[in-house]
């Protein structure tokens, strides 16, 4: 995989989504009542392995689509998306670990950007795993 700088806002939503979910699941599993509270917002400092996650998949996303994390922002915009590349990333983030939200949510009919999204499992130790391509283009 080749290696390219990536926005660090896009990046940082792509990290910061999943670890945001996945700190609210494991609190509720601990008894925390989290109903109407904004994960984003409350969970605690995204940890470096997420951050790694976040390259990996950012990586890929890169590899597979032909275009810079900041181009695709760009043309989703183009297409209409209405919000910050932070929201993008978290957007290709919780797309990635099939948590159904969609960058194209926002946006009024039908985009015909088509971004290709792996599949890749959000957990400590999964940047340690690449992106399942198996999927890819079954999300956009």
């Amino acid at each position: 995989m080749k290696r390219t700088p990536h926005d660090s806002d896009i990046l940082a939503g792509m990290a910061r989504g999943p670890w945001a979910s996945h700190w609210g699941d494991q609190a509720e599993e601990k008894g925390e009542r989290l109903s109407g509270v904004d994960l984003y917002e409350a969970a605690p400092r995204t940890p470096r392995w997420a951050s790694r996650w976040a390259k990996k998949l950012a990586d890929a996303l890169v590899n597979l689509n032909d275009a810079s994390l900041a181009s695709l922002y760009d043309l989703a915009v183009q297409q209409g998306y209405p919000r910050d590349s932070e929201a993008f990333g978290f957007h290709l983030g919780m797309q990635a670990v099939g948590h159904g939200v969609s960058w194209t949510d926002d946006v009024r009919g039908h985009p015909d950007l088509k971004i290709l999204i792996p599949d890749y499992e959000f957990y400590p130790g999964a940047e340690r795993n690449s992106p399942d391509l198996r999927f890819v283009g079954k999300r956009t």
